[in-house]
């Protein structure tokens, strides 16, 4: 039978996209398709209609060839010889006509889909068929020969009666056989004149009628049983499908949870890498500060306190950057990093660069070529963040460079890209390892083998800033012991007065004593602290929770108040809030000085009512700029009664957020 022509179901290809890996269903598994739609449906009805009609071509042009024979015969003393002859020959040629058509259908591999077409050849065939039953019974009716009359009729009905069968698959094709046979015989019936052949040509319009009738219901169950046929293939085809389908998810599925655990388990041990690697950087600069304070205690020489003071001072400012690189690297992948984009001359932020390297360079008795670029080349883009860039990169080549080593800092102009490229002749990076240097917390060496320091997070905080300057930035080493060359490269812009780097402002003399409320639940901070403030000659009050830091403010009246977020019982949050809401406080500057560092603790610390906020460790000379410029105001606008003047953020330049 017909094969099923259903439309080709979709397929569902999913892409990567964050993932790569996961999101993928194969393409020779498919979602099972909707059941065909109506026109769909008698499309294929009628294709199957056809097919069956040429199923049973073969036995109709055989039956009518065998009848053919013997009616010819019967009427060879009733009729002319020639007149039969040709009768019988155009019976032969109108068979093998009908034959030759049903072969080729057979041969078309194309056949069900131009239906059409094998239809009207079909009925055209019947046409002619028909036409040659009509005509025997107008030329071999004889009303002179009885028995001949009857056999004739005879004939002709078991003719009509096969063609119900065989011809029942569509109307086109019964209805051209049956009515030329019935109309040419009852009109010749009716010529005979006579009331037996009137009676009989009657009877013959009944009979047609009759067996038209009876086809017409033939051709109803058929084609309800076709459709049936094709629902119930469709349903079958669907729910194979569907469940191919089901086992392509879950192959896939499979898969899916097979990388994911993959990943999950290098995850894991990348987090316990670098845990343990924290834990070491963390150790390193803890130990001189300890032996450095040690040694502070025992009164000793000038000399000797101030290296343990540069040691302590290097060492907490070893600790600050890299609480700042993880700060940085999560503002990146949480998208809060916001660029302050500026025009810069390439030359300038290079050569700013390298003056935060030279120290290690020197240290570590590098020699250090530095060529900048030829003709004045500016780059659009985040100053500080451009210069980090770089001097991550120099200092990546300071530390995987063995001592006495070579290390090149270059740039140069292609098209509309500065090229900066930084080479050394160090250590080199392994093959295996190059296509992942950019990775989170990755690292080359095994954490006990590592004799430079770092937590692995410091190329992917430099890809991820490069990128955010619309630039590239490429990793390449012949291999271990080989060198390494960075090379980054940043579109460029037209060639304007560009803005100078912010340099540190000098400190600005206070104008007046202030006084000053600590709020610091830390003993030992508060008391730090205290001890800071009153050695730039400011009077101060300490407090440790903020219901004394309420109480105190209205009795001590401060000009300002270091405020830290994380009290216990009642938070920083809070406190300031409480104070703001008197407006007798309202011209007091509170500044939160708190471990809580993030985009949204600065948005809280803003809603709340402080004037700034500082990252803990707070910066000497972040405090005296801070104070300076209070007690500047405070001697200027001394009786105006509006919000805090000064806002600063924890940067090294002033920066304000209004509350």
């Amino acid at each position: 039978m017909m094969t099923d022509s259903r439309r080709s179901p979709q397929k569902s290809v999913q892409a990567d996209q964050a993932g790569g890996t996961f999101d993928r269903v194969p393409e020779a598994d498919v979602a099972p398709s909707p059941l065909a739609s109506g026109n769909e449906r008698r499309r294929q009805v009628h294709a199957a209609e056809v097919r069956l009609l040429y199923e049973n071509a073969t036995t109709g042009v055989v039956a009518s060839v065998l009848i053919a024979l013997p009616l010819a015969y019967a009427q060879r003393g009733v009729t002319s010889t020639l007149v039969v002859s040709a009768w019988l020959l155009f019976v032969l040629v109108v068979a093998l006509t009908r034959f030759a058509i049903a072969r080729r259908y057979w041969r078309d591999s194309r056949a069900e889909i131009s239906s059409g077409r094998w239809k009207a050849l079909f009925v055209a065939g019947t046409a002619m068929a028909a036409a040659a039953w009509g005509v025997a019974g107008m030329m071999f009716y004889n009303q002179a020969q009885p028995t001949n009359g009857i056999f004739l009729m005879f004939v002709l009905g078991g003719v009509m009666l096969g063609g119900a069968s065989l011809l029942a698959a569509r109307p086109e094709a019964f209805l051209t056989f049956f009515l030329p046979i019935g109309v040419l015989t009852s009109i010749r019936l009716a010529s005979a004149g006579g009331e037996e052949n009137l009676m009989m040509a009657f009877l013959v319009v009944i009979f047609t009628a009759a067996t038209i009738a009876t086809t017409w219901r033939f051709h109803v169950a058929i084609a309800s049983s076709l459709e049936l046929r094709f629902d119930n293939l469709e349903l079958i085809e669907n729910l194979r499908a569907a469940k191919n389908y089901t086992d392509a998810l879950n192959r896939d599925l499979e898969l899916r949870v097979r990388d994911r655990t993959a990943m999950l388990t290098e995850a894991d041990q990348r987090k316990n890498e670098f845990l343990a690697t924290l834990a070491h950087e963390l150790r390193n600069p803890l130990a001189p500060i300890r032996f450095a304070l040690e040694t502070l205690k025992g009164g000793s020489p000038p000399v000797t306190a101030a290296r343990a003071r540069d040691v302590i001072d290097r060492q907490v400012g070893q600790l600050v950057r890299l609480v700042d690189d993880l700060l940085d690297v999560s503002r990146i992948t949480t998208g809060k990093m916001m660029l302050r984009r500026e025009t810069h001359e390439l030359a300038r932020l290079m050569t700013t660069a390298v003056e935060s390297i030279v120290p290690l360079a020197t240290a570590a008795d590098h020699r250090l070529e530095v060529k900048l670029p030829v003709a004045p080349s500016c780059v659009d883009g985040d100053g500080a963040r451009l210069v980090q860039v770089f001097a991550n990169a120099l200092n990546n080549a300071v530390k995987f460079t063995p001592r006495g080593g070579q290390i090149w800092f270059t740039a140069e102009m292609q098209a509309n890209e500065a090229v900066v490229r930084i080479r050394d002749t160090g250590l080199g990076i392994a093959p295996d390892v190059l296509p992942r240097v950019f990775d989170m917390f990755q690292q080359a060496e095994p954490i006990l083998e590592r004799s430079a320091g770092g937590l692995g997070i410091g190329l992917t905080l430099v890809r991820r800033l490069v990128e955010m300057h619309d630039g590239r930035i490429e990793i390449r080493s012949p291999g271990p012991g080989q060198g390494t060359e960075v090379e980054i490269r940043l579109p460029t812009t037209a060639t304007v007065e560009a803005q100078p780097m912010t340099a540190d402002k000098p400190t600005v003399a206070a104008a007046r004593s202030l006084r000053v409320l600590i709020v610091e639940d830390n003993l030992d901070a508060a008391e730090m602290l205290d001890v800071a403030v009153s050695l730039l000659g400011h009077s101060t009050k300490v407090a440790n929770d903020g219901a004394t830091a309420i109480t105190l403010a209205g009795q001590f009246a401060p000009d300002v108040i270091l405020l830290d977020v994380g009290l216990p019982v009642m938070n920083g949050y809070d406190v300031a809030q409480a104070l703001r809401a008197r407006p007798e406080h309202n011209r007091i500057h509170i500044a939160a000085v708190t471990g809580w560092g993030q985009d949204e603790d600065r948005r809280k610390a803003r809603e709340a009512g402080f004037d700034s906020h500082f990252t803990k460790p707070l910066a000497p000379a972040a405090l005296e700029e801070l104070l300076a410029r209070v007690a500047q105001g405070l001697a200027s606008d001394g009786d105006e009664t509006s919000t805090p003047r000064t806002r600063l953020t924890d940067a090294a330049s002033a920066k304000t957020f209004g509350r």
